[in-house]
Protein backbone atom coordinates (compact mmCIF):
# COMPACT_ATOMS: atom_id res chain seq x y z
CA UNK A 1 0.00 0.00 0.00
CA UNK A 2 1.09 3.26 -1.05
CA UNK A 3 1.72 6.25 1.12
CA UNK A 4 -1.07 8.24 -0.32
CA UNK A 5 -3.48 5.63 -0.18
CA UNK A 6 -2.77 5.20 3.39
CA UNK A 7 -3.37 8.71 4.50
CA UNK A 8 -6.89 8.54 2.05
CA UNK A 9 -7.95 5.53 4.69
CA UNK A 10 -6.32 7.34 7.56
CA UNK A 11 -8.54 10.45 7.09
CA UNK A 12 -11.77 8.47 6.17
CA UNK A 13 -11.36 5.94 9.30
CA UNK A 14 -9.29 8.66 11.96
CA UNK A 15 -12.46 10.06 13.55
CA UNK A 16 -14.06 6.48 13.99
CA UNK A 17 -11.07 5.08 15.33
CA UNK A 18 -10.42 7.74 17.97
CA UNK A 19 -14.44 7.67 18.98
CA UNK A 20 -14.04 4.20 19.99
CA UNK A 21 -11.24 4.54 21.89
CA UNK A 22 -12.34 7.29 23.86
CA UNK A 23 -15.81 5.47 25.06
CA UNK A 24 -13.99 2.78 26.22
CA UNK A 25 -11.26 5.24 28.03
CA UNK A 26 -12.51 8.78 28.28
CA UNK A 27 -9.68 10.65 27.81
CA UNK A 28 -8.73 12.01 24.91
CA UNK A 29 -4.84 11.52 24.96
CA UNK A 30 -4.95 8.27 25.48
CA UNK A 31 -7.82 7.92 22.79
CA UNK A 32 -5.18 9.11 20.45
CA UNK A 33 -2.43 6.56 21.63
CA UNK A 34 -4.52 4.31 20.85
CA UNK A 35 -5.78 5.48 17.63
CA UNK A 36 -1.50 5.20 16.93
CA UNK A 37 -1.51 1.80 17.28
CA UNK A 38 -4.20 0.84 15.35
CA UNK A 39 -3.12 2.80 12.62
CA UNK A 40 0.64 0.86 12.75
CA UNK A 41 -1.55 -2.20 12.87
CA UNK A 42 -3.38 -1.82 9.80
CA UNK A 43 -0.46 -0.68 7.93
CA UNK A 44 1.19 -3.99 8.54
CA UNK A 45 -2.56 -5.90 8.04
CA UNK A 46 -3.20 -3.74 5.23
CA UNK A 47 -2.13 -6.05 2.61
CA UNK A 48 -4.48 -8.94 4.01
CA UNK A 49 -7.46 -6.90 4.18
CA UNK A 50 -10.08 -6.78 1.86
CA UNK A 51 -11.38 -2.70 1.72
CA UNK A 52 -15.02 -3.83 2.20
CA UNK A 53 -14.06 -4.94 5.39
CA UNK A 54 -12.01 -1.45 6.79
CA UNK A 55 -14.77 -0.36 8.40
CA UNK A 56 -15.57 -3.16 10.94
CA UNK A 57 -11.86 -4.09 11.68
CA UNK A 58 -11.29 -0.43 12.62
CA UNK A 59 -14.22 -0.83 15.28
CA UNK A 60 -13.45 -4.56 16.60
CA UNK A 61 -9.56 -3.38 16.73
CA UNK A 62 -9.87 0.69 17.95
CA UNK A 63 -12.22 -1.23 20.70
CA UNK A 64 -9.61 -4.13 21.93
CA UNK A 65 -6.70 -1.92 21.94
CA UNK A 66 -8.72 0.56 24.02
CA UNK A 67 -9.45 -2.15 26.27
CA UNK A 68 -6.13 -3.56 26.36
CA UNK A 69 -5.20 -0.34 27.27
CA UNK A 70 -7.75 -0.18 30.05
CA UNK A 71 -6.26 -3.64 31.54
CA UNK A 72 -2.46 -2.16 31.08
CA UNK A 73 -3.43 0.44 32.89
CA UNK A 74 -4.83 -1.25 35.73
CA UNK A 75 -2.20 -3.48 36.32
CA UNK A 76 0.16 -0.73 35.85
CA UNK A 77 -1.76 1.13 38.29
CA UNK A 78 -2.49 -1.57 40.76
CA UNK A 79 1.92 -2.54 41.36
CA UNK A 80 2.69 1.26 41.59
CA UNK A 81 -0.23 1.47 44.61
CA UNK A 82 1.55 -1.53 46.18
CA UNK A 83 4.71 0.36 46.00
CA UNK A 84 3.68 3.32 48.01
CA UNK A 85 4.98 3.63 51.37
CA UNK A 86 2.22 4.31 53.93
CA UNK A 87 2.14 7.08 56.48
CA UNK A 88 5.17 5.37 58.96
CA UNK A 89 7.11 5.20 55.49
CA UNK A 90 6.71 1.54 55.58
CA UNK A 91 5.74 -0.47 52.41
CA UNK A 92 2.28 -1.46 51.91
CA UNK A 93 2.70 -5.10 50.50
CA UNK A 94 -1.79 -4.74 49.36
CA UNK A 95 -3.08 -2.69 46.49
CA UNK A 96 -6.57 -2.79 48.23
CA UNK A 97 -5.07 -1.99 51.48
CA UNK A 98 -3.68 1.55 50.35
CA UNK A 99 -6.32 2.73 47.84
CA UNK A 100 -8.82 1.38 50.50
CA UNK A 101 -11.42 -1.90 49.10
CA UNK A 102 -14.40 0.75 48.45
CA UNK A 103 -12.62 2.53 46.33
CA UNK A 104 -10.42 -0.13 44.13
CA UNK A 105 -14.08 -2.48 43.83
CA UNK A 106 -15.57 0.49 42.23
CA UNK A 107 -12.79 1.01 39.61
CA UNK A 108 -12.99 -2.43 38.88
CA UNK A 109 -16.61 -2.61 38.50
CA UNK A 110 -16.91 0.50 36.38
CA UNK A 111 -14.18 -1.08 34.09
CA UNK A 112 -16.07 -4.61 33.79
CA UNK A 113 -19.39 -2.59 33.41
CA UNK A 114 -17.59 -0.89 30.37
CA UNK A 115 -15.57 -3.69 29.22
CA UNK A 116 -19.28 -5.85 28.63
CA UNK A 117 -21.06 -2.88 26.94
CA UNK A 118 -18.90 -2.91 24.43
CA UNK A 119 -18.54 -6.26 23.81
CA UNK A 120 -22.45 -6.31 23.65
CA UNK A 121 -22.31 -3.41 21.84
CA UNK A 122 -19.75 -4.91 19.23
CA UNK A 123 -21.97 -8.21 19.39
CA UNK A 124 -24.87 -6.17 18.11
CA UNK A 125 -22.88 -4.77 15.51
CA UNK A 126 -21.13 -7.92 14.23
CA UNK A 127 -25.02 -9.43 14.42
CA UNK A 128 -26.56 -5.84 12.77
CA UNK A 129 -23.75 -6.31 9.86
CA UNK A 130 -24.49 -10.01 9.34
CA UNK A 131 -28.39 -9.21 9.09
CA UNK A 132 -28.60 -6.47 6.81
CA UNK A 133 -25.34 -4.47 5.39
CA UNK A 134 -27.59 -1.15 4.85
CA UNK A 135 -28.67 -1.02 8.72
CA UNK A 136 -25.10 -1.36 9.51
CA UNK A 137 -23.78 1.22 7.21
CA UNK A 138 -27.26 3.70 8.18
CA UNK A 139 -25.98 2.89 11.92
CA UNK A 140 -22.17 3.07 11.47
CA UNK A 141 -22.57 6.58 9.78
CA UNK A 142 -25.53 8.23 11.93
CA UNK A 143 -24.81 7.15 15.64
CA UNK A 144 -21.01 6.13 14.99
CA UNK A 145 -20.21 8.73 12.87
CA UNK A 146 -22.53 11.70 13.69
CA UNK A 147 -23.42 11.96 10.09
CA UNK A 148 -26.65 13.87 9.84
CA UNK A 149 -29.57 11.91 8.41
CA UNK A 150 -29.68 14.24 4.96
CA UNK A 151 -25.91 13.27 4.80
CA UNK A 152 -26.21 9.30 5.63
CA UNK A 153 -29.16 9.11 3.31
CA UNK A 154 -27.06 11.09 0.34
CA UNK A 155 -24.14 8.79 0.81
CA UNK A 156 -26.11 5.52 0.50
CA UNK A 157 -28.29 7.04 -2.78
CA UNK A 158 -31.84 6.85 -0.87
CA UNK A 159 -34.38 9.49 0.59
CA UNK A 160 -34.28 10.73 3.92
CA UNK A 161 -38.11 8.85 4.02
CA UNK A 162 -36.61 6.00 2.90
CA UNK A 163 -33.60 5.85 5.84
CA UNK A 164 -36.05 6.70 8.10
CA UNK A 165 -38.50 3.88 7.25
CA UNK A 166 -35.19 1.76 7.18
CA UNK A 167 -33.96 3.05 10.63
CA UNK A 168 -36.79 1.90 12.17
CA UNK A 169 -37.06 -1.11 11.36
CA UNK A 170 -33.84 -1.41 12.32
CA UNK A 171 -34.45 -0.40 15.79
CA UNK A 172 -36.88 -2.37 16.13
CA UNK A 173 -35.20 -5.23 14.83
CA UNK A 174 -32.57 -4.43 17.79
CA UNK A 175 -34.97 -4.53 20.67
CA UNK A 176 -36.46 -7.80 19.35
CA UNK A 177 -33.54 -9.34 19.59
CA UNK A 178 -31.01 -7.47 22.53
CA UNK A 179 -33.88 -6.46 25.06
CA UNK A 180 -33.76 -9.14 26.99
CA UNK A 181 -29.85 -9.30 26.11
CA UNK A 182 -28.87 -6.15 27.94
CA UNK A 183 -31.64 -6.68 30.53
CA UNK A 184 -29.51 -9.72 31.37
CA UNK A 185 -26.27 -8.27 31.78
CA UNK A 186 -27.11 -6.00 34.33
CA UNK A 187 -25.95 -2.92 32.63
CA UNK A 188 -29.26 -0.89 32.94
CA UNK A 189 -30.59 -1.24 36.30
Amino acid sequence: MNEERFREIYQQYYRLVKSVAFNVLNDYDFAEDVSQEVFLLFSMKAETLKEEYYNQWFLVNAKRKAIDFCRKAYQVHEVAASMCPDEDGEQVDNAAEWLGDMKQNLFEDEIAHKILLRELTGKLFEDLANKNSEWYEIMMRTVVEGESPEEAARALGISIGNLRAKKHRMKKWIQENYKAVYEESGLFH
